[in-house]
């Protein structure tokens, strides 16, 4: 495990400076800011809603969809292999 950096990397997210401690690397953090930035930038566009904290929790929503989305679909890749695995198993124990 990363130790968590002794100074703070400088992101922007809507143009306002944020200082953040991770275990995870300058370019990481910096990664995931971009990101929430860009989702923020696309609700603002595509909404009428004009206050920072709704679109801070429509993207929030957004990002949380994604989230949950592609772990059900992790789920279903992990259940695959795994029944594939104990299949081919069977019949590896089958042939000795």
């Amino acid at each position: 495990m990363a130790l968590v950096q002794d100074e703070p990397i400088k992101v922007y997210i809507l143009g306002q400076e944020y200082l953040v401690k991770s275990e995870e690397g300058e370019e990481y953090v910096r990664k995931v800011a971009s990101y929430v930035n860009e989702q923020i930038e696309n609700i603002i566009e595509s909404t009428k809603t004009v206050t920072t904290f709704k679109v801070a929790i429509l993207a929030a929503m957004r990002i949380a969809d994604e989230y949950f989305k592609e772990m059900e679909k992790n789920k279903r890749l992990v259940d695959f292999v795994e029944n594939r695995s104990e299949n081919l198993l069977k019949k590896i124990e089958g042939q000795v």
